[in-house]
């Protein structure tokens, strides 16, 4: 059983210039103790992989490969979350706490230090009879990989909800409609929403001219928050949420693909009701609709199906 799940699992003449890419990030930063690494190193481990996932499921998609096999893991599947490794307390302020992060930087070290990364790692080598998946040198040509990396992304699309606001830069890059370079921007002053596209070529526009030029109230957006995106890009109103409050107020916010279509969507939980609302683009028009949100995940399996073993094993490094 479980050669056939590996069999399944790993991506058929999967390019060696890919695989050689994520190996050498990973063997630049062979010394770092991942049990409390340096600033910066959970920023870059996050941008990396981020850039790194969208350009190997580019060439997947162009081979033709079957989608539905890369899609992130709702949430970490319950075998996993039931092994020995595994630090639930970590998950659940990943998940749910994210605005206990100062920065990006600091939830990709947590998400490091924590242990919760190389857990899942391991373990998902267990579940799935491949030690591949545990290995820096092989993991990206296994599909596993994509569903732990793409659900790593979300929750930093989970913490960049309520981030970006406290950094005091209210835009978020993705696929919101057409293209993965979209940008959604919430203006402030009177709660409507801009997308900019950059692949259109008419009326080009910076963050900051969007803005009006106005610094916001940090002092960062408009002003520098135009300058950091480094982007020119066509604007045009999409919304607006006025009859919300302001998204800003510290309530529950997220930016991700809710509805696994591939489009991101803003979610949020009202401070007034209690109740979960998502925002989707639909023909260019943002479009507010109520939700209701629930965990998901792999069926429960027994848990011998994870070999307790009284010392984690490593993931492979240089020596």
């Amino acid at each position: 059983m479980n050669g056939e799940r590996a069999a399944m699992t790993v991506i058929p003449n999967f390019p060696e210039e890919l695989l050689e890419e994520h190996k050498r990030w990973h063997d630049a930063r062979h010394s770092v103790d991942i049990d409390n690494p340096p600033a910066g190193y959970g920023l870059e481990f996050l941008t990396f992989h981020r850039a790194f996932v969208r350009k190997a499921l580019e060439w997947y998609r162009q081979a033709g490969l079957d989608a539905r096999l890369v899609e992130p893991w709702p949430s970490v599947p319950e075998p996993i979350r039931r092994s020995y490794c595994y630090n639930q307390a970590a998950e659940a302020r990943i998940v749910q706490r994210p605005d206990t992060f100062a920065s990006a930087d600091e939830l990709g070290r947590y998400i490091e230090s924590s242990g919760i990364h190389g857990c899942i790692h391991e373990m998902a080598a267990e579940l799935y009879g491949d030690e591949e998946i545990n290995d820096f040198d092989f993991a990206p040509r296994n599909t596993v990989f994509y569903n732990i990396h793409l659900m790593i992304d979300n929750w930093w699309r989970n913490w960049e909800g309520l981030g970006r606001f406290g950094e005091g830069m209210a835009y978020w890059s993705g696929r919101f409609c057409d293209s993965d370079g979209e940008v959604l921007y919430y203006r402030r002053d009177d709660s409507t929403w801009w997308l900019g596209n950059p692949e259109r070529h008419s009326q080009f526009g910076r963050l900051a001219q969007l803005a009006g030029g106005r610094n916001g109230g940090d002092g960062r957006e408009g002003g520098d928050g135009g300058a950091d995106l480094g982007l020119y890009l066509e604007w045009g109103a999409v919304g607006e949420s006025a009859a919300f409050g302001r998204m800003d107020d510290g309530r529950p916010f997220r930016v991700w693909d809710s509805d696994q279509d591939g489009r991101l969507e803003i979610v949020f939980q009202s401070p007034f009701t209690g109740d979960w609302w998502e925002g989707s683009l639909r023909s260019g028009r943002l479009v507010w609709s109520r939700i209701r949100l629930q965990r998901t995940g792999l069926p429960v399996q027994e848990p011998d199906l994870l070999r307790a073993a009284s010392s984690r094993r490593k993931r492979k490094t240089l020596t």
